[in-house]
């Protein structure tokens, strides 16, 4: 059986699900039950059996996110007091750096804009008709801190591997390099926002070579992200930190790095950051993969009681903040930025699916052969926005303030809830 997965990117609908899991001979299986044959490949059998389904949405398609137009909305007022902010929009679209706080924000972002002639292909994509291993190494390199291998200290032989189990990582697109917006929201601009129009993956080599370096993209995002909140009195901080977080298993365990997160304090990670030098559309699925692999193995890093915080078996509300009622689904925000553009990743999961992750348990009924009953959780993705389109940017600076007020109200909530059970 070939390696390669024949769709251009991840599962999205339980069916999607099926139909791979039936095609890779995993079905039946659990995480738990998988056999890593390799300590650096993340395999995609055993992303599979991470039950994971992804959604894109475009920017028009995002009137609000889970619950947030309340916060967007009082992000906005904020934000509109702001003077550098408002220094900061005018500034897109021409060279010129805006004074205040925004400025090393905008010359990163820029930066990442520009072309660098002198790159090295070979560092980065190659033409598809001599594409090696050499063709993803940035993406790689946020993926050698993703490395898979049997628990530290097993207490017997585990079984036999998966039937079927083949690396993705093993073909040439997802190599491993071992180194170690929302039409409601308001805006003082009556600029319209403009989707960014999908391009063939060989056109989008020779208009937007990669970035010369990852760094600068990671940079430019949390500049950007600190820009934002800086004056504003808030207890969680965005860093450049690269957090490891450690999934367990019954036969092997996984090590997941992100590209920095929103701190709150006591050190718990909010958001997760993640960021590449190349457009997402170029390497898809092995973007997915590593994004996923990286929001479970958040999950399972966190207590038994942040776990089970807010999920439920059943109802699902439309647009609601975590935190502020017993029936919600648990949702966990991704950030990244592919080049210049940026999304925003809502993980929605809830009590089956965290049972599966735990226990390993298939289904509500024990079976695995009816997708309708399977757990999964699914990965939202918003975006992209632009950063060299001043809408755009008017549109996401909010957003991504709002999510870090989302995140205070979060962490202020818990404090009560810890401060009751001390008191009981």
């Amino acid at each position: 059986m070939s390696n390669q997965y024949s769709k251009p990117g991840a599962p999205k609908t339980s069916q999607n699900w099926m139909d791979e899991a039936k095609d890779r001979g995993v079905l039946g299986a659990t995480i738990h039950s998988a056999v890593l044959a390799s300590a650096s490949n993340f395999e995609f059998d055993q992303f599979l059996l991470l039950r994971v389904l992804w959604r894109q949405h475009e920017l028009p398609e995002v009137p609000n996110i889970e619950g947030l137009s309340g916060l967007v909305t009082q992000a906005t007022k904020m934000l509109d007091q702001y003077k550098s902010w408002r220094t900061y929009c005018e500034s897109i679209g021409s060279e010129e750096s805006p004074e205040g706080t925004f400025a090393i924000a905008r010359y990163y972002q820029r930066e990442v804009a520009r072309t660098e002639e002198k790159a090295d292909p070979q560092a980065f994509n190659t033409p598809i008709s001599s594409r090696t291993r050499a063709a993803v190494n940035q993406v790689g390199k946020g993926m050698a801190g993703l490395s898979l291998g049997p628990p530290e200290t097993p207490t017997k032989k585990g079984p036999a591997p998966l039937p079927g189990t083949k690396s993705l990582l093993d073909d040439s697109r997802f190599a491993l390099d071992h180194e170690s917006s929302p039409s409601s929201i308001s805006s003082s601009s009556p600029s319209p926002i403009h989707l960014v129009t999908p391009i063939t993956r060989e056109l989008a080599n020779i208009l937007y070579p990669p970035t010369k370096d990852e760094q600068i993209v990671n940079t430019a995002l949390i500049v950007f992200l600190n820009a934002l909140t800086i004056h504003f009195c808030l207890s969680s901080k965005w860093t450049l930190h690269r957090k490891p977080f450690i999934a367990t298993f019954k036969n092997a365990k996984f090590e997941a790095r992100t590209d920095g997160y929103l701190d709150s304090p006591g050190g718990k990670p909010r958001v997760l950051i993640e960021v590449k030098p190349v457009l997402r559309s170029l390497n898809l699925l092995a973007i997915q993969m590593q994004e996923s692999a990286q929001m479970v193995a958040w999950i399972k890093s966190d207590t038994e009681s942040a776990q089970k915080r807010n999920t439920t078996y059943a109802y699902i509300p439309c647009f609601y903040i975590p935190g502020y009622a017993a029936n919600s689904t648990d949702r966990r925000f991704h950030i990244s930025q592919d080049r210049h553009l940026v999304y925003v990743t809502v993980a929605r999961y809830d009590q089956t699916y965290l049972e599966y992750l735990v226990h390993g348990k298939l289904s509500k009924d024990g079976k695995d052969d009816d997708g309708k009953d399977l757990s999964f959780m699914t990965m939202d993705q918003y975006g992209p926005w632009d950063t060299t389109d001043r809408a755009h940017m008017r549109r996401l600076g909010p957003l991504l303030l709002a999510i870090t007020l989302r995140a205070e109200k979060e962490s202020e909530k818990e404090k009560i809830e810890d401060k009751k059970r001390h008191i009981s």
